[in-house]
């Protein structure tokens, strides 16, 4: 029992005292969605430690500053008495808090063969004799378990452990299905357009995983698709982050995110973004299980039999899912999966971890008040919204890129050029093709890569600003630089020039607005194609398109 109100300063009175562990990041993520269950009664003082000694245990202190949480050293935890210790991890040193301890899963299951830990080669992490058990004695006094077959595996791995196990769902999957009706707000949210499609990429840690095993993975990606067609979400597991710093991970991804990559915080509602794909290439991680599970289209990328135990849900997800193949186009791929994932039945292979769906609060909430000997609320409460995702991007855009176009003439003779680009801060990843149509380097003013505004064909200003700056810097460019053509936005114009003295003006006449750099490629292309004359054309890039009147004002224009 806690103290009563008057004599603790309370503002009102609270009956049972629960503690919550955490080792890394990863447990803080599963915990919160654990907590739903009992986080709204007013009769629970929840206090908050850290069980050090985790490699991966770094910085931990700084997300539960920013939760705000009652946060108390380990070594005061131990003088204290408790009515509920909940971790999302299984260690011996648990049995040293004084209370019934619940103990469970920080993912999808018990998977990883971690021999440090577990002293057996045979039994997953989080369900050995070696975590379970102190003095003799097993330290939880509930084991939460999330299907059936994690039931099985406790057996092998710890017959005596039996008595305290218990389904309970998964909490972290109940909720990203009740926010699947969030899907479009995620993607606006995320910048995702109608019409473009949304490519995640997951990363556990380790030598195994998908960044592990491929570092360069993420720029190749973005090197394959089309810019306008597609955007890439990347979600790395907390501990690459602990581990390698998060000034490290940004300068491993530094091209990725000029090339357009977004990354999702560690301390962010991650399973949000997996709502919003539409595609998914990851490794063994729990990250990957869960979008397969959501049914999105799948590719495994990383290797991970190794670390996985034999019986685990997520060993027979990897041997269902189809690999990727690092020496084929991985455009190709991801397509490809795309039209066929439907039939493969990897989903239902992944969704075998998830037992007892939709009910996990429940579950959680009778064990929890069972343990705590309290009666629990009339209501069971319902998963939470999702918070705004945090993420980290180049908040000015992609600004160069190796634009491809092609022009048709329609029976009415109206002219249509399609763009297609992609990034060229990822040029080094861009893998042959079978395509005639030679790239042109198209570059903002705003790229800080020299060597590509010096060798762009053309170079764009994509600032507002008056006619008479706006020219003065055309003159200027083509005069001073290789490109062949400048272009910069007045108003709701662009102002082109070549080199070969041709002045216009272009402006949108009906369609979709399309950026500045894309309908100057467009521009340009009309330029140099013999025969072309330049007063209207259709600009097509990606999903959109948008008609454009192109307007002379000068009198030596000329065709090159």
């Amino acid at each position: 029992m806690c103290a009563a109100a008057e004599d603790s300063g309370e503002t009102w009175p609270r009956d049972r005292r629960v503690c919550v562990v955490l080792r890394t990041r990863t447990d803080l993520s599963r915990v919160l969605d654990v907590l739903r269950a009992i986080d709204g009664d007013d009769r629970l003082a929840i206090f908050w430690t850290v069980n050090e000694g985790s490699q991966f245990g770094g910085k931990l202190r700084d997300p539960l500053a920013l939760l705000d949480v009652r946060l108390i050293d380990w070594e005061i935890a131990r003088t204290m008495e408790f009515n509920l210790v909940i971790a999302a991890h299984t260690d011996d040193a648990l049995g040293e808090l004084l209370g019934p301890v619940a103990t469970m899963a920080h993912g999808t299951g018990y998977n990883r063969r971690v021999l440090y830990r577990t002293l057996d080669l045979d039994a997953p992490v989080g369900l050995s004799t070696a975590e379970l058990v102190r003095d003799g004695v097993i330290v939880a006094a509930a084991i939460g378990l999330s299907c059936e077959s994690q039931v099985e595996q406790l057996s092998r791995a710890n017959p005596s452990a039996m008595p305290f196990a218990f389904q309970m769902g998964d909490p972290t999957w109940d909720r990203m299905l009740a926010n699947l009706g969030s899907r479009d707000l995620i993607r606006h949210r995320l910048g995702v357009t109608p019409g473009q499609k949304l490519v995640g990429i997951s990363s556990t840690w380790g030598h195994d995983s998908t960044i592990g095993y491929d570092p360069r993975l993420v720029n190749r990606v973005l090197a394959a698709l089309p810019h306008d067609e597609y955007r890439v979400v990347l979600i790395l597991h907390p501990n690459v982050w602990t581990l390698h710093s998060g000034f490290s991970v940004r300068g491993l991804l530094s091209a990725a995110s000029e090339a357009g990559l977004i990354t999702v915080m560690p301390t962010s509602d991650w399973p949000a973004a997996l709502i919003a794909t539409d595609a998914f290439i990851g490794d063994h991680g729990s990250v990957s299980v869960y979008a397969a599970a959501l049914g999105r289209p799948f590719l495994f990328a990383g290797r991970g039999d190794d670390e996985l135990v034999k019986g685990s849900t997520t060993l027979d997800f990897v041997r269902a899912a189809r690999p990727l193949d690092p020496a084929v186009d991985l455009r190709d791929q991801i397509v490809d999966v795309m039209a066929t994932y439907a039939a493969s039945g990897v989903t239902e292979v992944a969704r075998q971890a998830m037992g007892n769906s939709g009910e996990s609060l429940r579950l959680l909430q009778a064990r929890f008040y069972e343990l705590m000997a309290l009666d629990p609320p009339a209501q069971v409460p319902h998963p939470r919204r999702y918070a705004p995702l945090e993420v980290e991007r180049d908040e000015r855009g992609v600004t160069s890129f190796l634009s491809r176009m092609s022009l048709t003439i329609g029976p009415d003779c109206a002219v249509t050029v399609s763009v297609e680009r992609h990034p060229a801060a990822l040029a080094e990843h861009h893998r042959p093709v079978d395509d005639d149509r030679a790239p042109v380097l198209v570059v903002d003013e705003h790229e800080s890569n020299r060597d590509l505004r010096n060798t762009a064909e053309v170079r764009v200003r994509s600032d507002d600003n008056d006619a008479d700056t706006v020219w003065a810097w055309i003159a200027g460019t083509v005069r001073d630089s290789q490109c062949f053509l400048a272009a910069g936005v007045h108003g709701s114009r662009l102002l082109v020039g070549t080199r070969l003295g041709g002045r216009w003006e272009v402006r949108r006449t009906a369609g979709a607005p399309v950026d500045s750099a894309a309908v100057a490629a467009a521009v340009y292309h009309l330029a140099v194609e013999p025969g072309c004359v330049m007063t209207a054309l259709e600009v097509q890039v990606g999903g959109a398109c948008s008609t454009l009147a192109i307007t002379q004002v000068s009198a030596d224009a000329h065709s090159p």
